[in-house]
């Protein structure tokens, strides 16, 4: 039995490779000047919440992908309970809940996670 059958965890390379990502958008959002905190576990919903003075709290979850996703709709289809897990968390004070996609050479994709659905948007700054 494979040691990750055994203990429940994902599989050391996935791990990495997600925590990696994680590490850039941790990088992304310090150089603009936000204040950052890192989840510990790799299964939670929010992977980094971060805060500044001048805009509204950032609630991340960074995926990492191969693919080449067309839009909102097929991220939703993608990742659809990731999205559900992050569509159930409480806003307020106008915090925003984003996913954001790192796809390697083709790089960052940022969406907004509503209530009823997601949205692409521009930047990563809320």
């Amino acid at each position: 039995m494979p040691a990750t059958e055994r203990t429940g965890t994902a599989p050391a390379t996935y791990h990495h490779r997600v925590r990696a990502a994680e590490a850039m958008a941790f990088s992304l959002l310090c150089k603009r000047g936000y204040s950052v905190i890192r989840s510990m576990r790799y299964s939670s919903a929010v992977h980094l919440v971060a805060w500044c003075d001048w805009s509204r709290p950032l609630f991340v979850h960074v995926k990492r992908t191969r693919l080449d996703v067309a839009g909102a709709i097929a991220v939703s289809a993608l990742w659809r309970d990731d999205i559900a897990a992050l569509q159930a968390i409480p806003r307020w004070d106008g915090g925003s809940v984003q996913l954001w996609l790192y796809g390697g050479p083709r790089g960052w994709r940022f969406f907004e996670v509503l209530p009823g659905g997601i949205t692409e948007v521009d930047g990563y700054v809320a």
